[in-house]
């Protein structure tokens, strides 16, 4: 749908473009995933919620839920496929941008569930910028992917977004799956892409949210990628039709002589 093999032509991306993936970790081990991450962290500061013993530390990896192990999503695990899942090794799926790399960044517990302020951390280290693990990447994120949302706005976090952006760091967020054309955070603040889902037949889905802060629409629908076990499966959602974005957006800065992605500004336009 979004002719990739034509942009692949061109490029499949670069190791030293990397999409920061923040959601709720990553199973490194998936034989699509294994060699396609850089190093990430952890910001779920429940123990409680986090399932692994302690708050934030220095693996991203997605515990599920132990007691509820059929129920986990393994949300960013999909996710993380979707953006980058490797290429011609005869198994699974591709990634958009197959040859450039996920920072997998938790910050969604087990239950998929998460905090704001959670997020923002996450965010923070993505971009580079001070944040509660003490500590910046080696190379920051090229690209952010927050297929999520819920929250108010807040001033604090446009300020937030207004950084990241300062700090030459895109953001892409799904727009949300209300089925409303109500503001939806963090898809709606400046700066950030927000991004709507589409059918197989380009039409916009049903739950996707609408409105004039949506900025681009993308495959959402039985998106199939990366799942546990070394497993693969489908998922539906503005969730899902991110990563496309994300993906893409990895591709344009792969792409010979790009230079620097600019700010989109784009309107209900179908990628």
């Amino acid at each position: 749908l979004i002719e990739l093999p034509s942009a692949w032509d061109t490029t499949t991306g670069e190791p030293g473009v990397i999409v920061a993936v923040v959601d709720t970790g990553i199973l490194p081990d998936h034989p699509d995933l294994r060699g396609q991450t850089v190093s990430g962290y952890d910001f779920v500061s429940s123990a409680s919620s986090a399932l692994d013993g302690d708050g934030i530390d220095p693996d991203p990896r997605d515990t599920g839920n132990p007691a509820e192990r059929g129920s986990s999503s393994f949300h960013g695990t999909h996710v993380s496929g979707t953006v980058a899942a490797a290429g011609n090794n005869g198994q699974g799926v591709t990634g958009v941008a197959y040859t450039s790399r996920v920072m997998p960044l938790r910050a969604l517990g087990a239950d998929g569930s998460g905090t704001s302020y959670d997020v923002a951390q996450a965010v923070r280290f993505a971009a580079g910028l001070s944040n509660d693990s003490g500590r910046v990447p080696e190379q920051r994120a090229d690209i952010i992917n927050l297929s999520l949302s819920g929250g108010p706005f807040t001033r604090s976090g446009q300020e937030l977004y207004d950084a990241v952006r300062a700090a030459g760091v895109n953001v892409v967020a799904a727009a949300g799956n209300e089925a409303t054309s109500a503001l939806a955070y963090p898809a709606s603040y400046r700066h950030v892409i927000s991004v709507s889902a589409v059918d197989a037949q380009r039409n916009l889905t049903g739950y996707s949210n609408t409105g004039s802060a949506i900025d681009l629409a993308a495959p959402g629908v039985d998106i199939y990628s990366t799942l546990r076990g070394g497993k693969y499966g489908t998922m539906s959602g503005t969730s899902m039709a991110a990563p496309h974005v994300s993906g893409a957006a990895a591709l344009v800065l792969a792409a010979p002589e790009c230079g620097e992605l600019p700010v989109v500004h784009l309107k209900n336009v179908l990628l």
